[in-house]
């Protein structure tokens, strides 16, 4: 089974008459008229889907290890497939991680078991991303890290490439081919067995993760995402760091007066976000802010912790399930949950990189920077999708009368995703 549907098959022997769907193929590289594998270091499948916001299904049993977003990679899952057919060798079993990026909305949840054909996303187009697509791609156990990534970017700059000329060249050709399955063709085979191999004598299975054999990497636990020495084994997962190339399908594009080169000076949050980096409150990756994708929570938190000048709590304990006490959000998390700043879940986990919605942000925001000036506000709403009395209502008439970021069609929007560039706006004009 495929991630979405589509269609025709993914035919490696002639690419070029599926173009339209399968627009960068396995070990491709993104050289125009380009459909060879093995040509380059791309090592997943970009797939069009059939139709705005199709539905991405999990392609075999299995176990979501990740699910949220970052500023590269977007909405993205990752599901870890126990006692799947081995592709060097179907007569055995193996481990396998599926990975599905870009998605416009996320199904599933961390930890969540899936069965096949189980819907996890839909298509999309968040991220770093120049329009809607699935980037797809199956990593074997052996890679150290999921979404692998076949070379970071200090190892393309070594070499005098930017990140498309890195996999044009074929840059980690041998890393991506060893650690990682041509995903179409593998699940095609297994399709033609009807999902398991009879001499496997077993059923294709899922294993739920547990706190100790998740762990989530980010750029700043400065983990050299290829050389890394917390390697995987059977019982780790890592899972790929924020701003590295292994979350990426990055562009090298000049800086701009801002000094991202995505936040051009027309941009709606260019001077806010301008002066929360001369601040060192933000910075980018790779020279972008990414002003327009979804905060994660832990981001949220250390911005608004920055800007309000607050010392976290010395050496955190074990605030949330799922989250280890060495991550660098670790105190940012512990020091707000102390001071009731943030709740968890019921299950007892924070998902620290899951989006955060316009009514969470603002209570956080504003009732952290400027305690206490929403009072007796919410009565009479501006906004007519608010009813009088929400939790939420307070905080979204204060952003409105302080003009603290932009709405529209005089609606407030509480369940939409707050974006880098409104955090940006609403923390600016409340410094």
């Amino acid at each position: 089974m495929y991630p979405i549907k589509t269609a025709k098959k993914y035919d490696p022997s002639d690419l070029t008459k599926t173009a339209n769907i399968y627009t960068t193929v396995y070990l491709g590289t993104y050289l125009p008229d380009d459909y060879l594998e093995w040509n380059g270091s791309h090592l997943g499948v970009d797939i069009v889907p059939m139709k705005p916001h199709d539905d991405v299904v999990a392609v075999l049993p299995g176990t979501v290890v990740f699910a949220g977003t970052n500023s590269m990679n977007g909405n993205y899952v990752v599901i870890r497939h126990d006692n799947v057919p081995d592709p060097d060798d179907f007569s055995r079993t193996t481990t396998l991680f599926s990975v599905s990026m870009h998605l416009g909305s996320l199904s599933v949840e961390t930890a969540a078991m899936v069965v096949e054909g189980q819907k996890i996303g839909t298509t999309g187009s968040t991220g770093n991303s120049t329009g809607e697509h699935l980037h797809f791609q199956i990593d074997r156990s052996t890679a150290p890290f999921h979404p692998y990534w076949p070379f970071t970017s200090a190892e393309a700059s070594a070499a005098g490439y930017g990140f498309f000329a890195a996999v044009n060249a074929g840059l980690g050709l041998d890393k991506a081919r060893s650690n990682t399955v041509n995903p179409l063709v593998y699940l095609d085979r297994v399709a033609g067995l009807g999902g398991v191999a009879p001499s496997l004598g077993s059923v294709i299975t899922a294993s739920t993760p547990t706190a100790s054999n998740v762990v989530v990497a980010t750029a700043d636990t400065a983990i050299d995402p290829i050389s890394s020495s917390r390697t995987d084994t059977s019982s780790d997962v890592v899972i790929a760091p924020i701003g590295s190339v292994a979350d990426s399908s990055e562009h090298d594009t000049l800086v701009s007066s801002s000094g991202f080169s995505d936040v051009p000076d027309s941009h709606s949050y260019h001077h806010a976000i301008v002066s929360l980096k001369d601040r060192g409150i933000v910075s980018g990756t790779n020279g972008r802010f990414y002003p327009d994708n979804n905060v994660s929570r832990v981001e949220l938190l250390k911005m608004v912790f920055l800007a309000g000048n607050i010392a976290t709590d010395g050496t955190p304990g074990s605030s949330f399930s799922d989250v280890d006490v060495g991550a660098w959000y670790a105190p940012y998390v512990a020091t707000a949950k102390a001071r009731g700043i943030v709740g968890g879940y019921e299950d007892g986990t924070f998902r620290p990189n899951n989006p955060v919605t316009r009514a969470e942000a603002l209570k956080i925001i504003i009732g952290t920077l400027a305690p206490g000036m929403s009072s007796g506000m919410g009565v009479s709403a501006p906004f007519a999708d608010i009813e009088i009395g929400a939790w939420y209502a307070q905080y979204a008439e204060f952003a409105d009368k302080k003009d603290l970021m932009h709405f529209s069609d005089s609606l407030f929007r509480a369940d939409k995703f707050m974006t880098r560039g409104e955090v940006a706006s609403v923390v600016s004009g409340l410094m």
